[in-house]
């Protein structure tokens, strides 16, 4: 499968009290062609910064190392023009709440057709025509009203659909979903996830899925890395990681999912808190929270090979034997 975008060693630092501390370390990944990665988490982890990084959307006083290698360009080292050229074009991105990031004082056609213009030069009368036919597309109900409506007048997954027909204007190559089911109701959030799904299929586009919701990444990936405390402590297939978790964390992770089949047993949370930015420690960042915590675990873990395609940051797997990468 070609790979269409991939990261690699990407660290984030954000200015505290004068000093930087390490947001995001690390972190390496890859999509391919049509491929749907879902990036889990706690909030906090560091799932939204590293998908505003990928879209250079971060604070100007941010450190941003690493690699966003997208078609054989490094989207960390491009200019600004160039980067223009590819937001919101061949990179779109859903941001995670449609009430604050739909501008209230313009109407739903002008904020679609805003793209349409810059992009694919279009004019204001055959945008706005786009723009119609995109809500429709979206499942939006009298899309001839909607578009000279604002955004205050929307319910949240009406707003939700308008956020995703922004997203899909240009038929981006790799769509960034950051928790797009968020604050809906079970029923609204099947059907954007429905539409995501479809949407994506049908152009073939490659999902960068941000979710802390471990249901939505069953359904809608292909492929799962989960984040802690700044670091990808596993990733691989979805069915291999959910029918074999290897890191404490994402073990932890799968104790709290309610299992409807069999015995009803109580629920086991992951005690204690994840770590702010100003008190990672030293060694595996997990290590404070885990029930098979080690001495060694004092040092920084290395990422280990535990299956085909399935990756994960302990030193469970050393003590087994297993090849780190």
């Amino acid at each position: 499968m070609e790979k269409v975008l991939e990261v690699r060693d990407l660290t984030i630092e954000f200015l505290i009290e004068e000093r930087y501390h390490q947001a995001v370390q690390g972190v390496s990944f890859e999509i391919g062609e049509g491929e749907t990665l879902g990036l889990v988490g706690e909030s906090g982890c560091g799932k939204s910064v590293t998908s505003l990084a990928l879209m250079r959307l971060l604070p100007v006083h941010t450190k941003v190392s690493g690699q966003v290698r997208f078609r054989g360009e490094d989207l960390l080292t491009v200019g600004e023009p160039k980067m223009r050229q590819i937001r919101g074009n061949e990179i779109s991105m859903i941001f995670q709440e449609p009430m604050t990031s739909l501008n209230p004082v313009h109407r739903i056609g002008t904020q679609i057709s805003e793209s349409l213009i810059l992009h694919r030069n279009l004019s204001a009368s055959k945008a706005r025509a786009q723009s119609i036919e995109l809500l429709k597309l979206v499942g939006i109900p009298r899309a001839e009203q909607i578009v000279d409506e604002y955004p205050h007048q929307l319910s949240g997954g009406m707003r939700q659909r308008v956020m995703i027909a922004m997203a899909m204007a240009c038929q981006p190559t790799v769509l960034i979903a950051d928790e797009p089911t968020t604050a809906l109701d079970v029923t609204i959030q099947a059907q954007i996830l429905d539409l995501m799904r479809n949407l994506t299929a049908q152009n073939r586009m490659s999902t960068l899925l941000i979710t802390h919701d471990l249901g939505v990444v069953a359904e809608m990936c292909d492929r799962v890395a989960v984040m802690y405390a700044g670091q990808i402590v596993e990733q691989g297939p979805v069915r291999e990681i959910f029918r074999h978790p290897s890191h404490p964390y994402t073990i932890g992770l799968m104790n709290c999912i309610p299992k409807i089949a069999g015995e009803r047993t109580r629920l086991v949370p992951i005690e204690g808190n994840v770590p702010s930015l100003q008190n990672m420690g030293t060694g595996c960042r997990f290590a404070p929270r885990c029930p098979q915590a080690m001495e060694v675990c004092k040092n920084e873990p290395q990422e280990y090979d535990v299956g085909t395609g399935h990756k994960s940051r302990c030193w469970l797997h050393a003590e087994a034997g297993v090849t780190s990468r």
